[in-house]
């Protein structure tokens, strides 16, 4: 038996932690706890970071679309008021010189159809008292001239002497009534003249409500425009909103990375992230 004894190998002692080990597996547990809770703070910071961004870029995206419909407001209201503006005027302009040639027209309207009256008044009562001389020649003169001298021959040089004397008043009326033709022609080319004026007036006017629809068809095409503007500059912003996200998720990771587990992350405030991103 004792050789047997002293032949097996022996046996461990059972020993005792030290109080240096029971330290370390301490230590190890809390740098465990601590990088937890260091990983979930930053992740609460990425969450509010992430919300706070959010917030500001679309109070941003309003504020920009205010201001932009603000623009588009005052730039149409400026349009249309000159528009309106320059119409009036035109209007003003065409109203005050067709009245005055529609006045001017009246007036020698007036004059030509009174003087034209007057005329055939004339030439009517002239006709009469031509009819009555020439009846009072040919037949009372002629029978009372045979019944006083009984010979024509002194008659007829009398009726031609009368004759004459009427054909030089037919002649002088004649002279006159040309005078007043010629006047009634100058007249009736005035008219003439005034009637085109107002044809041109017309066409002006024609013209003024083609150059205010252009002007309309002007506005709506800015009005577009501008509205093309304001979706290129959305879109740029969104561009610029997600480039700045990915940066910022970069510094976040790139922050992560470097920073050490022994220390929580509860000092980097959500606007000291954003102005190390920027």
């Amino acid at each position: 038996q004792r050789h047997q004894e002293s032949d097996q190998p022996p046996r461990p002692e059972p020993q005792e932690l030290s109080p240096l080990n029971g330290d370390t597996a301490i230590a190890i547990t809390v740098q465990l706890c601590v990088s937890e809770e260091a990983e979930q703070h930053q992740k609460d910071i990425t969450r509010i970071l992430h919300e706070e961004k959010k917030k500001w870029a679309q109070q941003v995206e309003k504020e920009r679309e205010l201001e932009l419909q603000e623009r588009l407001d005052e730039q149409r209201r400026a349009l249309k008021g000159k528009h309106e503006e320059a119409l009036q005027v035109l209007r003003a302009s065409y109203e005050q010189e067709k009245d005055a040639l529609t006045h001017s027209f009246q007036e020698t309207n007036a004059a030509l159809q009174e003087t034209v009256a007057r005329l055939t008044s004339q030439l009517e009562a002239f006709q009469a008292k031509m009819k009555r001389v020439e009846e009072s020649i040919l037949s009372q003169d002629y029978k009372k001239h045979i019944q006083d001298y009984g010979s024509p021959s002194l008659f007829w040089e009398q009726e031609l002497e009368s004759l004459h004397f009427v054909i030089e008043m037919k002649n002088e009326r004649i002279h006159e009534l040309d005078k007043r033709l010629i006047l009634m022609e100058t007249v009736k080319e005035k008219n003439l003249m005034l009637e085109e004026k107002i044809t041109i007036l017309q066409q002006e006017n024609e013209d003024l409500h083609v150059r205010g629809r252009n002007q309309v068809v002007l506005s709506r095409q800015l009005s577009e425009d501008l509205l093309l503007a304001h979706k290129t500059l959305e879109k740029e912003t969104q561009l610029r909103r997600q480039l700045q996200q990915e940066k910022e998720e970069l510094l976040y990771r790139v922050l992560g990375a470097n920073a050490s587990p022994a220390f929580p992350l509860a000092s980097v405030t959500p606007t000291e992230v954003s102005f190390l991103a920027t």
